[in-house]
């Protein structure tokens, strides 16, 4: 009984294997993270120029090509690749611009595959 007492009371922390084991799903973790981070920003910038949009007065709410263009212009300056003009739909109905944008992302993950998001945002211009 006493060896058994003894021997536990030697036993701190971790083994190397065990370090090894939480390092790797930490780095698998991490690689997550700076893989799926970018898709996530890139739409809440997207989010950021409906919203832009749908306050500002100086566009024509009833002109789909001026709101596709200043849509366009703010995309551009906050660096959104992603989105194209197969992407937006915009519909008018009962004095309302529905402005919709429906679009897909993937990026490399590890190796040949991939993660990919599919993101659908949607505002509506009331004047």
């Amino acid at each position: 009984m006493n060896n058994t007492i003894r021997s536990r009371r030697n036993q701190r922390g971790m083994s190397a294997p065990g370090w090894m084991a939480v390092a790797a799903i930490f780095g698998f973790l991490l690689i997550t993270f700076f893989r799926v981070f970018p898709m996530y920003y890139d739409n809440f910038k997207v989010n950021s120029v409906l919203e832009s949009i749908q306050q500002d007065q100086n566009i024509d709410s009833k002109s789909k090509r001026a709101i596709w263009e200043s849509m366009n212009k703010r995309l551009s300056i906050q660096d959104v690749d992603s989105i194209s003009r197969e992407n937006v739909k915009i519909s008018r109905k009962d004095g309302k611009t529905t402005v919709t944008v429906s679009y897909e992302t993937k990026t490399d993950y590890i190796a040949n595959l991939f993660i990919g998001g599919r993101f659908v945002e949607t505002i509506v211009i009331d004047r």
